[in-house]
């Protein structure tokens, strides 16, 4: 391996560190990555002829809606936040292709890599669960409990390690001698912690996201036990309310927070301000559906809307991916950010890595209840596995259901 590859992985490990704990280390692993890719480019003059850069490149569609959005944002300022938080986009893909061989030898050991910084991460939050009743109290009050990086990422990070558990377990992708152990006792102690956390988003995308998953399993595989683990997870959320007291009183205010919104009176409540905010960014769309408002402009119009419809001095964006897209760059913006997320899975369609699927689905999952992607944090977790997947599709020469269902005659 050469010493620039080694630099490479090197970069990408400390991008995962950085996506737990540090925003200028997250920047500083994106610019050395992209840097060595633009080393190799010149030194190995490199072409982009290849059809498998296609996947890669829908992706810079993301980067391309907000340029778009720039013609009618009269907040200049703010487009160009927007732009220079969505640069990953436009150079990470290529990135990622230009070094899609290092990057696809040592993508398992990145995700167990991901996994172990995660259970590492979840010690400095347990120390707050011995004071139980304290916690039991903020949590009552619709407060969230410290973590190393926001509480919603954090979550779908814990949601997405236990998916690498199970995945890689599933198949019997071990990466080194005591893997296996690793990846049951790992995957099982990030489950409870997931419930013992009781953030919604995280445990939302984790169920739909592993349901599915499991199924698709079940269904090619034919594998009486992965119906078991179906049903197992379907009466999870159901014991773990029974018993765990941080998710049984998330689950009460929830109900709570939603009775005051019907009423009208979800002022300084988390989930009827969410709920106000899809009211307005979709009021916002309907204003200038084709184009949409603006991403430079629409921080203001929010605030503005919040305060002429519910008397509420909130800088809130649409918790909703989609409808951020939708009230910014519009109709013309969707489309594109549409082709941009689906066509690499259409593109991978005959031959589609587990992790790649799950990293999607889980994403797509969050899009509904949080702008996941308007973060760096979120973009860099995105992009790293996503494009990590995708290097390791062109070269992964094993195809993990076909083998699989030809050595098992049950499933013929």
């Amino acid at each position: 391996m050469k010493n620039q590859d080694k630099a490479a992985i090197g970069f990408l490990c400390l991008m995962i560190i950085s996506i737990y704990y540090s925003l200028f280390l997250l920047s500083i692993s994106s610019i050395g990555f992209s840097a060595i890719a633009l080393y190799k480019v010149i030194t190995e003059k490199r072409k982009f002829t290849d059809k498998a850069y296609l996947p890669f490149a829908a992706l810079m569609l993301i980067f391309l809606l907000t340029v778009i959005s720039g013609i009618n944002s009269e907040d200049v300022t703010h487009w160009v936040r927007h732009l220079r938080m969505k640069l990953p986009f436009l150079i990470l893909p290529p990135a990622f292709y230009i070094m899609r061989v290092p990057v696809a030898k040592y993508f398992d050991t990145l995700c167990i890599f991901f996994m172990g910084v995660g259970v590492l991460s979840t010690i400095p939050v347990l120390m707050q669960f011995v004071d139980v009743e304290s916690l039991v109290g903020i949590i009552k009050k619709g407060q969230s409990i410290n973590t190393p990086v926001d509480h919603i990422k954090y979550s779908i990070y814990i949601a997405f390690s236990i998916l690498i558990a199970l995945l890689f377990f599933i198949e019997k992708r071990y990466v080194f001698k005591y893997g296996k152990g690793f990846l049951l006792g790992a995957g099982f102690y990030l489950f409870l912690f997931l419930h013992l956390l009781a953030v919604r988003s995280g445990l939302a995308v984790f169920y739909v996201a592993a349901f599915i998953l499991i199924l698709r399993y079940a269904i090619l595989l034919r594998n009486p036990i992965l119906y078991l683990v179906l049903f197992l997870l379907a009466v999870s959320p159901f014991v773990a309310y029974k018993t765990i007291p941080t998710l049984k009183k998330k689950v009460e205010y929830m109900v709570y927070d939603y009775k005051m919104y019907q009423k009208g009176d979800g002022e300084n409540l988390s989930d009827s301000e969410r709920l106000y905010s899809y009211e307005v960014g979709y009021e916002i769309f309907k204003e200038s559906p084709i184009l949409g408002s603006g991403i430079g402009d629409l921080k203001k119009l929010c605030r503005d809307r919040f305060m002429a419809k519910y008397q509420m001095d909130l800088n809130k964006y649409p918790h909703n991916q989609f409808l951020f897209i939708l009230a910014g760059s519009g109709l013309v913006g969707l489309l594109l950010f549409l082709i941009g997320m689906c066509y690499p899975i259409f593109y991978f369609r005959k031959k589609q890595d587990s992790l790649f699927f799950a990293i999607w689905l889980i994403v797509i999952i969050s899009f509904l209840v949080e702008n996941t992607i308007e973060r760096s944090y979120g973009i860099s977790f995105f992009l790293l596995f996503f494009l990590g997947s995708m290097c390791k599709m062109i070269y992964d020469q094993s195809d993990y259901f076909k083998e699989e269902i030809a050595s098992n005659p049950q499933s013929k």
